[in-house]
C-alpha cells in the first residue's frame, strides 16, 4: 500500500468577509481520499450502501468547505493506492459553490449533451409513433427506440459524477443505473426481432430471456447474499458483447438472404454500436479509464441516429404509398370524362344500403322516448305502454326501409 501525503500551508484566513463561502474541490480519483486540517478530519471517502469500483470513483470530486478559523494549520491531502502503482491526481479547484458547480458541469458537458440528445430523440420517437398511428400506420419500432433511449438516459444520469456528488439518494440511483444498464438492450432486441424473418426470431428471444435472467439473478445475489453488483458486472458486459456480435451475424445472414435495405441499415447500426462497445470495454477493463462511458454513449447516439433515419424513410414511403392508394381508389369510383360516379360507385352504395338494412333489424331493441309514455303506463298499465313502444319502433323501421328503397331507386335511375 502506498500513501501519498500533500501538505499545503494556508497563508490566508478563509473566514474573512471577502473569502467566506469558498470551497475546495479535490479529485477523489481511484484512491481513498482523506483531507485534514491540522488534526481535524474534514473529509474521508467512504462507500455508501452501494459499493463502487475504481472507474466509478474516478468520476467523483470531493467538495470541502474549510473551517472559519484555521490559523497557521496545515491542510493535508492523502491518497492511498496499491504498492508501486502510479497515481494520477488533479490539482484542486478553489472558489465559491457556483463556480465549483459550474466547473463540474463543464467537466460533464459531453455526457450531458449525450443525455439531452437521447431524451430528445426518445420524445421525437413517441411523437412520430402517435402521428403514424393516427394515419393508420402502426410502427412499433418507434416505441422500441423510445424505450431504449429512456433506459439509456436513466443509466447515464444516475451513473454520472454529478449525481454521485450531489444526489440525495445516490445509492438508490446507482442501483437504478445498474438495472437500466442490464435491461436496456431488450427493446433493441425486440427491434431486431421485428426486422428479421419469422423463422429466426427465436434467436433475439433467447437473448431477451438471458438478459432478464441476468437481472433477476444479480438482484437475488445482491439482496440475499450482499454480493456487490460491481463484482458481477463482467457478466453483464459479456452478455452485451456476445449479444451484439450474435445480432450482427444474424443480420448479416438475413441481409445475404433477403437483400433488404432495412436489414442492411440495421446491420450498419449494430456495427457502429459494436465498435464503440469494444473500445469502451478496452478502456474500462484494460486501462481502467472512467470516461469509457462517453465513448459508448456516443456510439449509442450514432446507432440510434442510423436506425431512426431508416425508420423515418420507411414510414415516409408507407405514407406516400397510402396516399397514392387512396387517390387511385377515389379515381376508380368516378368517370374520368364526366367526373360523375360510375357503376362501381353505385355497387358500393348498394352494399352500404344492404348493410344498413341488416342493422335496422335490431331497431326494435332501441328505446324510444314517447311523450306521455308515463301517462299511458299509469292509465292503461305497463303492458299497454310496452306495446306502444313496439308499434312505434316498427313504424320507424318501416318508414326507414321505404326511405332507403326510394334512395336506391333514385340512384338506379340516375345511373341509367
Amino acid at each position: 500500500m502506498t500513501l501519498l501525503l500533500i501538505f499545503v500551508r494556508i497563508l490566508y484566513q478563509p473566514g474573512t468577509e471577502s473569502e467566506r463561502g469558498e470551497l475546495y474541490t479535490f479529485s477523489n480519483g481511484w484512491y481513498q481520499l482523506e483531507v485534514c486540517i491540522g488534526d481535524r478530519l474534514l473529509y474521508q471517502y467512504k462507500d455508501n450502501r452501494f459499493e463502487k469500483n475504481r472507474q466509478m470513483k474516478g468520476k467523483i470530486w470531493a467538495d470541502i468547505s474549510l473551517p472559519e478559523k484555521i490559523g497557521q494549520e496545515v491542510l493535508s491531502i492523502s491518497y492511498e493506492t496499491k504498492k508501486n502503482a502510479r497515481l494520477y491526481v488533479y490539482a484542486p479547484m478553489i472558489g465559491e459553490f457556483c463556480f465549483i458547480f459550474r466547473q463540474h458541469l463543464l467537466g460533464s458537458f459531453f455526457s450531458i449533451l449525450m443525455i439531452l440528445g437521447m431524451t430528445g430523440l426518445g420524445l421525437v420517437s413517441v411523437i412520430v409513433f402517435l402521428y403514424t398511428r393516427h394515419r393508420q400506420i402502426v410502427e412499433k419500432k418507434f416505441l422500441n427506440v423510445a424505450l431504449f433511449l429512456i433506459l439509456c438516459s436513466l443509466w447515464c444520469i444516475f451513473d454520472s459524477g454529478i449525481y454521485q456528488m450531489y444526489g440525495s439518494q445516490n445509492a438508490a440511483g446507482t442501483l437504478i443505473s445498474f438495472y437500466a444498464f442490464m435491461t436496456m438492450p431488450v427493446p433493441m432486441l425486440l427491434f431486431v426481432q421485428n426486422t428479421v424473418s419469422e423463422s429466426v426470431r427465436w434467436i433475439p428471444q433467447v437473448w431477451i430471456f438471458l438478459l432478464y435472467a441476468n437481472a433477476v439473478l444479480q438482484g437475488f445475489l445482491y439482496f440475499l447474499f450482499r454480493i456487490p453488483f460491481i463484482d458481477m458486472l463482467f457478466i453483464t458486459h459479456l452478455l452485451l458483447f456476445t449479444g451484439v456480435v450474435s445480432m450482427i451475424l444474424l443480420l448479416w445472414k438475413e441481409y445475404r438472404k433477403t437483400q433488404e435495405k432495412e436489414v442492411n441499415l440495421c446491420l450498419k447500426a449494430f456495427g457502429v454500436l459494436g465498435i464503440s462497445g469494444v473500445i469502451a470495454l478496452v478502456l474500462y477493463w484494460v486501462l481502467s479509464i472512467y470516461w469509457y462511458e462517453s465513448i459508448f454513449q456516443f456510439g449509442i447516439l450514432l446507432y440510434i441516429a442510423v436506425l431512426f433515419w431508416g425508420l423515418l424513410c420507411k414510414v415516409s414511403n408507407n405514407i406516400q404509398f397510402c396516399l397514392e392508394q387512396e387517390i387511385y381508389r377515389r379515381m376508380s369510383l368516378e368517370d374520368r370524362m364526366t367526373d360523375m360516379k360510375n357503376r362501381k360507385s353505385f355497387e358500393m352504395y348498394i352494399e352500404e344500403i344492404q348493410e344498413g338494412a341488416i342493422l335496422l333489424e335490431n331497431v326494435l331493441l332501441l328505446f324510444v322516448k314517447i311523450a306521455e309514455l308515463k301517462k299511458i303506463n299509469d292509465i292503461s298499465g305497463r303492458q299497454m305502454g310496452d306495446e306502444t313502444v313496439i308499434r312505434t319502433a316498427r313504424s320507424i323501421q318501416s318508414a326507414e326501409r321505404s326511405v332507403l328503397e326510394q334512395q336506391a331507386d333514385d340512384m338506379l335511375c340516375s345511373n341509367k
